[in-house]
């Protein structure tokens, strides 16, 4: 497995240049580029030679140098994860059982591979060339949680044995623990598990409905209310079966709107225990499935992969009874009661301002173009088109996934798509004269910063690690502070995708910045999908987006069939 390289510095600093170019103005171009400069001569070498050093130490210890300060980014989030991190995925589950046989199946082959893990039974993944993808965020199989605390959170791992593990299913918003595994580590039968989900689902609602309020609040009031209630043992002992949990399951009765469900699976208050690193949301009415994630540990690639094997996987459908299950729940004074209402109150409020839409516009171009056409590069740039005609004036800055487990603890790296390249296309889109020179000068563009991504060398994780060594020595660097880096890493669209719709249909997530918008985006049969995440408050226009989206599919469609 490649250790995650250190990019050459003048490398980084000449694509830097290049990404903040269609962002800036003429002035603020000169000012910055005297930054970058002066930035080679005085701290950046420094800097750079500081990574490298710290980089080498790293990799002899299993790390990258990339590692800690990853998950330090995570846990020292301290605002609601739902609002920040945590991501919402609609799985694309086969097969036509409905309600309670639904769900016992996608429990039933979820946990197959949860527990396969834990055996030591999972083959390794690899990608089209042969590289293995390393292996780290499958932990995330063991159950365990986020642990909130004062100033950064921890992550507990889950116990690493496969007999006898429990889940944790909601169901109205209260918890049950009910046995998961047999003796020998293996997953119950699916008819042993949908007697148990039935019953589970025919209780009327209970008083211990708010049960995970305070997974939902943020973890800087969260980790003073847990600290309030682990105090009691009984409560402690409840926390550590919640922990030890393999995952949890909300069984909701949403009814047949993806969007809808999508929604409330990442939003709503207490549909499971936030910190869970998978929550499986399985909707009874509408049959409609999703994962929420705590985004820690894991990324969606991962998860894609997790979920292609779930798919896969030979039920057990030998009869058996109901397992055991148990209500859990907490002892509280009313006085920590009263402080989790009002701290869920204020998250509610909140949260009741995210909206999910998905938009499916159908590209009229031919299937296979005479050149060679990236998918991905073309919603980009019909997304910088919806942009730029949504708020006029000069692109905003997009940030694009780019999945990177070829890497030892690999996570992922950033790909800058508001090129010059794919501005002056989205602007000739626009005004109705693009032409197919201009296509292919985008497409070489967006090329050009995939390998760079794919290979290490990409910017914001470098620029990120060298701003971590300077902070070392309490250092703030000019080029740090220039507008332009500040523009750069202040997202008005955060984008990502997970290529075909075959296991994850399209997924939700909080803007990363204030006034943005997330955007998980696919391609199937000559339709391009676009599932946006917004505050309401924010885009009471959302509709003049949606509309743009279409026009710049309909113009791109257009030329590609003229560029053929």
């Amino acid at each position: 497995m490649r250790t995650l390289p250190v990019p050459p510095l003048n490398g980084t600093l000449e694509r830097y240049r290049a990404a903040v170019d269609p962002l800036l103005t003429e002035a603020e171009r000169a000012a910055t580029a005297a930054r970058i400069e002066a930035f080679t001569r005085n701290e950046g070498p420094e800097l750079q030679a500081a990574l490298e050093a710290f980089a080498a130490a790293e990799d002899a210890s299993g790390r990258s140098w990339l590692s800690e300060a990853w998950l330090a980014g995570y846990l020292t989030t301290r605002g609601p994860i739902t609002l920040t991190s945590n991501v919402g995925f609609l799985i694309n589950w086969p097969g036509s059982a409905t309600g309670i046989d639904r769900a016992a199946d996608l429990v039933h082959r979820m946990a197959s591979v949860h527990l396969a893990w834990l055996r030591g039974e999972l083959p390794d993944e690899s990608t089209p060339r042969g590289e293995v993808l390393d292996p780290q965020q499958l932990r995330y199989l063991t159950g365990g949680l986020r642990h909130p605390r004062p100033d950064a959170d921890e992550f507990i791992e889950g116990p690493d044995g496969a007999a006898d593990r429990e889940i944790v299913v909601f169901r109205h918003g209260a918890p049950y623990a009910l046995r998961i595994s047999d003796r020998a580590g293996r997953p119950l039968s699916v008819p042993a598990l949908a007697a148990a989900l039935a019953e589970v689902a025919g209780r009327e609602p209970q008083d211990r409905a708010g049960f995970s309020h305070l997974s939902y609040v943020g973890s800087e009031p969260a980790a003073a209310l847990l600290d309030r209630l682990l105090a009691d043992e009984a409560n402690a002992a409840t926390y550590r079966r919640l922990s030890g949990a393999l995952f949890a399951v909300n069984l909701a009765d949403d009814g047949a709107d993806p969007d809808d469900h999508l929604g409330r699976a990442i939003f709503e208050l207490g549909r499971g225990w936030a910190y869970k690193p998978a929550t499986y949301d399985i909707d009874l009415t509408g049959n409609l499935a999703s994962v929420h994630l705590e985004h820690t540990v894991v990324d969606g690639a991962t998860l894609k992969r997790v979920v292609a094997m779930a798919q896969h996987a030979v039920p057990d459908t030998t009869p058996g009874a109901a397992p055991e299950y148990e209500p859990l729940q907490w002892r509280l004074d009313r006085g920590l009661a009263d402080d989790i209402d009002a701290a869920a109150r204020r998250y509610a409020e909140r949260a009741r301002d995210y909206r999910v839409r998905t938009v499916f516009d159908p590209l009229p171009a031919p299937a296979q173009p005479s050149f060679k056409l990236s998918l991905d590069g073309v919603q980009q740039w019909v997304m910088l088109f919806a942009q730029l005609a949504y708020h006029g004036g000069p692109p905003r800055s997009t940030y694009e996934a780019v999945d990177m487990r070829e890497y030892r603890a690999g996570r992922t790296e950033c790909l800058r798509p508001v090129t010059a390249e794919a501005v002056a296309l989205a602007r000739s889109l626009q005004a109705g004269d693009a032409t197919p020179e201009q296509l292919f000068a985008a497409l070489a563009a967006h090329k050009s910063w995939v390998i760079a991504c794919k290979t290490g060398n990409g910017i914001d994780r470098h620029l990120f690690g060298l701003r971590m060594m300077a902070a070392r020595d309490g250092r703030t660097p000019e080029l740090f502070a220039d507008p332009a880096y500040t523009r750069l890493t202040t997202d008005f669209l955060s984008t990502t995708s997970l290529g075909g719709p075959h296991q994850l249909l399209r997924f939700a997530f909080a803007p990363t910045s204030a006034g943005g918008i997330g955007i998980s985006y696919s391609a199937d049969a000559g339709v391009l999908e676009f599932c946006l995440s917004y505050a309401e408050s924010e885009h009471d226009d959302i509709d003049v987006f949606a509309r743009a989206l279409a026009d710049g599919t309909r113009a791109m469609g257009e030329l590609i069939t003229r560029a053929s």
